[in-house]
C-alpha cells in the first residue's frame, strides 16, 4: 500500500496550480499509474467505485477558527484533493459525524473546513478529521483512494456562564517565524483559553504556502495545536497581495465576514476589521479597494448590534479587538468618521480596546482628546498581552520581547 508524501510523487500527480482556490476547478489526480486499483464489486456498499491503494497526507492542521458557544469550525489541509468529514462527540466519544456538502455535493479540494453545530456551551468534545482522496472525478465511476484519519483531539466550546476567561493577544507578526516562536513561548497554554491575533500577520498575502509557513503552522506548533481556538482581526497588510482575497478560507468565520461578536466567560468580545490605513483612491491600490463602503456596512452592523444585543447589555465586560487603534482610514473626512466609530463604541459601553498596528506599546486612558470612554491598549510588535477576566475585573499584563513586564493594569467592572 502506498502512502503519498507531499511532493514525493510529483511525476505522477497532476494537480491544479492552486487546488481548491475560489473560482478555479479542482483537478484531482489524473494519472494513477503505479497504483493498484480494485474495481467495484456488486453488493459491497463500502466500495461502490474504483479504489486505489493511496492515502492522502494531512499536511497542515487541524486547528480551530473562531468558535462559538454552540459551534466550532475545524480546518486542515491534505496533499491530495479529497473529500472530508469530522468524527466527534462529547467527552472521549466519537459518536457523531459531519460530512460537509455544497449545493448537494461533497466538496473536493486540498483545503478542508468543517463546521460542527448544535454543541453545548462549555462542553469538551473529542474529534478526528478524515479525508479520502478523489483521484479521478468523473461523471460516473469516480476513482478514489483510501481514507486518512488524524489523531483524536479535543476542544471546549465557549461558555458565557463561565466565571472567568483567559486569553492572549498578539499583533504585527509580519511573517517572522522567529518572532512568533518567541511570543508563543511566553504563553502559559495550560491557563489560556484562546489566542487573539490583531492583524498584520503578513506584509502582503501572495501565496497559500506563505499563509501556512509564515503564520498558521508556527501558531499551531507554538501552542494553539488542535485544541486552542484562533480569533483573527484582519490588519491592513492582510488586505494586500494577490492571495489576500483567499485569506478568509484559511480563517473561516461562520458569519462570512471579518467582523463579529463572541461570548467567552464574562467577556463580550467584539472582533472588528479596521481595513486599510489609506483611502480607496490611493494610487498604488489601482482602484481595486472598496473599503469605504465596507467599513460603512460594518459601522451599521456595530450600531445595530449595540441596539439589539441583549448579551452586550448584560455582559460584565465588553472588549474590542481590532488592528488599527483609531479605526483606520474611513472616508474623505476621516476625523468625523473616526468620531462616529468612537461614539458607537461609547454607546456600547466598551470597557477595553486591544489593538496593534503601531509596532510599539501604548496605553491611551479613557477620557483622551479623542473622546473615548474606554482605555486603548496597543500591543507592540513581539509583545504579548495576557488578559484574565472575572465578573469583577479584567487584569492585563503586557510582556516585552525579553519576557519582562512592560505594564500591568486592571480594568474594574463599571457601575451601570
Amino acid at each position: 500500500m502506498r502512502h503519498s508524501a507531499n511532493g514525493a510523487l510529483a511525476a505522477l500527480l497532476l494537480l491544479a496550480p492552486v487546488a481548491g482556490a475560489r473560482g478555479q476547478v479542482v483537478q484531482p489526480v489524473s494519472n494513477t499509474a503505479g497504483y493498484t486499483c480494485t474495481q467495484p464489486t456488486g453488493g459491497d456498499p463500502n466500495r461502490p467505485h474504483p479504489v486505489c491503494d493511496v492515502r492522502p497526507v494531512i499536511t497542515h492542521g487541524p486547528y480551530l477558527s473562531a468558535p462559538t458557544d454552540s459551534s466550532a469550525t475545524i480546518v486542515w489541509m491534505t496533499d491530495l484533493p479529497s473529500h472530508s468529514k469530522v468524527l466527534y462527540g462529547p467527552g472521549d466519544a466519537l459518536t457523531n459525524e459531519v460530512v460537509p456538502t455544497r449545493h448537494g455535493m461533497a466538496p473536493v479540494g486540498t483545503l478542508h473546513a468543517v463546521r460542527l453545530t448544535g454543541l453545548q456551551p462549555g462542553r469538551t468534545y473529542a474529534y478526528r478529521v478524515v479525508s479520502t482522496p478523489v483521484l479521478e472525478l468523473n461523471s460516473y465511476w469516480s476513482k478514489k483512494g483510501l481514507e486518512a484519519q488524524s489523531e483524536t483531539y479535543s476542544f471546549t466550546t465557549f461558555d458565557r456562564r463561565k466565571p472567568t476567561v483567559s486569553f492572549v493577544s498578539i499583533s504585527d507578526t509580519h511573517e517572522s517565524v522567529p518572532r512568533i516562536d518567541s511570543i508563543m513561548q511566553k504563553v502559559d497554554w495550560s491557563r489560556t483559553d484562546f489566542l487573539v491575533h490583531t492583524g498584520d500577520a503578513f506584509n502582503g498575502v501572495t501565496a497559500e504556502g506563505q499563509v501556512w509557513e509564515k503564520w498558521l503552522d508556527p501558531l499551531i506548533k507554538g501552542g494553539l495545536g488542535a485544541s486552542k481556538p484562533l480569533i483573527f482581526a484582519r490588519g491592513n497588510h492582510d488586505t494586500r497581495g494577490g492571495f489576500a482575497r483567499e485569506l478568509e478560507r484559511y480563517v473561516p468565520i461562520e458569519e462570512g465576514r471579518f467582523y463579529y461578536a463572541r461570548d467567552a466567560g464574562p467577556v463580550h468580545l467584539l472582533v472588528l476589521d479596521t481595513g486599510e490605513d489609506k483611502h480607496d483612491t490611493t494610487q498604488v491600490y489601482a482602484r481595486l479597494n472598496r473599503m469605504e463602503t465596507y467599513r460603512a456596512e460594518e459601522l451599521a452592523w456595530l450600531e445595530r448590534h449595540v441596539r439589539t444585543s441583549a448579551r452586550l447589555k448584560e455582559a460584565p465586560f465588553r472588549v474590542v479587538v481590532m488592528h488599527q487603534p483609531h479605526w483606520g482610514w474611513l472616508s474623505g473626512d476621516n476625523q468625523a468618521a473616526q468620531a462616529a466609530w468612537t461614539a458607537a463604541a461609547n454607546r456600547a459601553r466598551v470597557d477595553l480596546v486591544i489593538a496593534g498596528h503601531r509596532h510599539r506599546y501604548s496605553l491611551t486612558p479613557a477620557g483622551s482628546p479623542a473622546g473615548n470612554t474606554y482605555p486603548i491598549l496597543v500591543v507592540g510588535q513581539g509583545q504579548v498581552a495576557k488578559v484574565d477576566a472575572s465578573a469583577t475585573a479584567i487584569q492585563v499584563t503586557v510582556l516585552d520581547r525579553d519576557g519582562s513586564t512592560v505594564n500591568a493594569f486592571t480594568v474594574p467592572r463599571a457601575k451601570r
